[in-house]
């Protein structure tokens, strides 16, 4: 069974309305296999840190519906400030690195797309006063 994980832009008012009515969320994109563990690690390649269990903690749970089948978290708003900073370059040397650890395990060009579709979704979550979060159903 692989967990699903939808990207998208919403309000704070909003997100949680994600879970019962996603097709009313233009600014999306689907995916499986992420959770906020993958995008804290991430994160931690982004800021050049070291990755701890504590950084998910800062990927506030807004739903959790049947015992955690169903999520909604907010990915970290200063997470998202750096994904739009970053540069084509400093992209392309993340998704390398990310690709590499234990829980990503896949080929630089697979990740690639799921990278810059948070560098797209961070963008315009900073133009249009929202944020990006991450719906996750078992």
């Amino acid at each position: 069974m692989s967990v699903l994980a939808d990207l998208y832009i919403s309000s704070n008012e909003d997100a949680v309305k994600y879970d019962t009515a996603p097709d009313k969320f233009a600014d999306r994109v689907q995916y499986k296999g992420l959770t906020p563990l993958e995008l804290s690690m991430l994160w931690s390649i982004i800021k050049n840190a070291e990755w701890s269990i504590s950084m998910m903690d800062d990927f506030p749970c807004l739903l959790q519906i049947e015992g955690g089948e169903r999520l909604i978290h907010q990915l970290p708003a200063a997470m998202a400030q750096e994904l739009a900073a970053l540069s084509t370059d400093r992209i392309a040397s993340i998704t390398s690195a990310w690709a590499a650890t234990e829980e990503i395990q896949g080929d630089p060009e697979d990740i690639r797309p799921v990278v810059d579709d948070l560098v797209r979704l961070a963008r315009e979550a900073g133009k249009t006063n929202r944020n990006v979060y991450l719906w996750n159903c078992v």
